[in-house]
């Protein structure tokens, strides 16, 4: 028996409407209402057919999500605009000096700006947002304010921990300790937020500060050794001063590269 014309099977199915979509493909198999030459319904629509838009919808992938910041230390999708100042020491030229204004629009406005970026290796600024940071191997310290991250652990792929040589200054460390290294860690199994005692994230060098008599944040003596991310050697570094008059969250850095 052949049958009269009919519209193609596409067209059909479209004008009963994605809702109806696999009703109204049912109905045409079991009445027949074929047309002779269709082969395969299943090629048809991927050829001529869209998705339904609840199938459309499905996850593409299993792999686990990040862990995710609360709203008051979100990451911002935008890049600074904080100021990164590096020159050598005309003293000692193997000696690095960094100006880092981390202002981030003051204590009223920081979250809702980004971090400041920084790769020692190059000593520039690294133009990337705080989404781009999570995933990105290009920098080795951030600052915000008075929060400091590393690209390890919770912060970055990098592999940037860090070591601590208490009561030395940046020239009296000759060589990297032998550890402990310790990488950003600053989220549970569960996902929950572990902060600083100011409510910031509770990273590797939260600690990286103490008040001085004028209950200000005074940078502790210390050098920080870092393992550089090309695996050539480390970093030390030390933290000089958090003020530009009476402005905080502008850093004063020196840093040089260790063996």
């Amino acid at each position: 028996m052949k049958y009269a014309k009919m519209r193609p099977l596409t067209a059909r199915l479209q004008a009963l409407g994605n809702g109806n979509f696999f009703v109204g493909l049912g109905a045409l198999l079991l009445c027949g209402c074929l047309e002779p030459d269709v082969q395969a319904p299943a090629r048809m629509l991927t050829q001529d057919m869209q998705v339904p838009q609840d199938l459309a919808m499905l996850p593409p992938d299993l792999t686990p999500a990040l862990c995710e910041l609360p709203y008051d230390q979100r990451a911002i999708n935008s890049v600074t605009t904080g100021k990164v100042t590096v020159g050598a020491l005309p003293a000692d030229p193997s000696v690095f000096a960094g100006q880092i204004d981390a202002t981030a629009g003051g204590s009223m406005m920081y979250d809702k700006n980004p971090f400041v970026y920084l790769n020692l290796l190059t000593q520039q600024r690294v133009d990337i947002t705080d989404v781009q940071a999570r995933t990105s191997k290009d920098w080795d310290i951030a600052f915000k304010r008075w929060q400091i991250k590393l690209n390890s652990g919770d912060s970055g792929p990098g592999g940037v921990t860090v070591a601590t040589v208490a009561n030395q200054d940046l020239a009296q460390v000759t060589m990297a300790p032998a550890g402990p290294y310790v990488a950003d860690s600053y989220f549970n199994a569960k996902c929950e937020l572990k902060t600083d005692p100011i409510g910031g994230l509770g990273t590797a060098l939260s600690d990286w500060y103490e008040y001085d008599q004028n209950n200000k944040l005074a940078p502790r003596k210390q050098v920080l050794v870092l393992p550089r991310r090309d695996g050539k050697g480390h970093i030390k570094l030390q933290i000089l001063g958090y003020y530009s008059g009476m402005l905080g969250g502008n850093y004063s850095l020196q840093w040089s590269f260790l063996p």
